[in-house]
């Protein structure tokens, strides 16, 4: 009973260990796409992480799972039949064959690794993508962060309470309830978690509140935000992968997905999509509050 009282309430946090129950509608899939590509499982979910669309109690039949095995302390574990192990971090090519992909999938993850990191992943969704698949990724909005920092919109940061629950605040390392921290470090472990002050074992030069103001004050948003993450370690991102050091905004997967060949990138609202099958349940039930949805088709 204790155990699944702690993984609801981690689950609360967005860190799902129960997943999602997504629509399967194979009959849809294989009107789009073909019995081929439904059967060898062409559509997949990249560094899929403990917040799967659809894996652990329900492995999607025509998904393919990409990521670690238990990424982090209460994740799914790995399954080989259904998934492909890979660490984004080791910066390799995945193992999946060029031009074959119908869709690729990312949510929640590209946060979690550096713009190195990301940017090998767009290249190889690019590359393992049909003409005329699309790529779709889900991302906390760091600019609508911003602007609610710049105006101390505590308010908006609705996480805080979740994230000052005794388990999730262990899970993520904060040394005091999210609650209790200032707005500016509220702000940054939202995108630079270990280089905030409040991280029990992070990096070696936090950034205090007074030096995140004048950071602000002195910069235009995309070099504070890089000033930021660049303060974050990666080896301690190693360690408790379920953080962030990232940041993400249009302007900036715009220029990252056209270097790696993409040309039309766009941002989408909750549950829209060009594509019929991203508009089923299960791809955006997740801080749809918060989160920006960008797509983008190889031609």
């Amino acid at each position: 009973m204790f155990k699944r009282g702690i993984k609801k309430l981690v689950d609360l946090a967005g860190y799902t260990l129960t997943p999602k129950r997504a629509t399967i509608d194979i009959p849809l899939y294989e009107a789009l796409y073909g019995k081929e590509s439904v059967t060898k499982r062409r559509f997949y979910n990249i560094a899929a992480g403990g917040h799967l669309a659809f894996g652990g109690e329900l492995n999607h039949p025509c998904w393919t799972n990409v990521d670690l095995d238990k990424p982090w302390p209460g994740a799914r574990e790995f399954t080989p039949d259904v998934d492909i192990a890979h660490d984004l971090f080791s910066l390799q090519p995945l193992p999946i064959e060029s031009g074959s992909a119908e869709l690729v999938f990312s949510r929640f993850a590209v946060e979690h690794v550096t713009d190195e990191a990301a940017q090998v992943l767009f290249d190889e969704a690019f590359r393992i993508l049909k003409k005329g698949g699309l790529l779709r990724i889900t991302v906390p909005n760091t600019e609508s962060d911003y602007r609610a920092y710049l105006a101390r919109d505590l308010s908006y940061f609705s996480w805080r309470e979740t994230f000052s629950i005794k388990a999730i605040q262990d899970h993520l390392r904060y040394k005091i309830p999210l609650n209790q921290a200032s707005i500016h470090q509220v702000f940054l472990a939202h995108f630079a978690t270990n280089a905030s002050t409040i991280h029990g074992d992070g990096a070696s030069n936090p950034i205090s509140d007074e030096e995140l103001q004048s950071v602000v004050e002195s910069m235009p948003f995309a070099d504070a935000m890089n000033y930021c993450t660049s303060r974050c370690s990666v080896e301690k991102q190693r360690l408790y992968p379920q953080n962030h050091i990232n940041w993400w905004s249009y302007n900036k997967f715009d220029r990252m997905l056209c270097t790696s060949g993409f040309r039309n990138v766009y941002v989408v609202g909750h549950h829209q999509s060009v594509s019929p099958v991203f508009r089923l349940r299960g791809f955006d039930d997740m801080w749809s509050e918060v989160a920006m949805h960008v797509e983008a088709a190889r031609e």
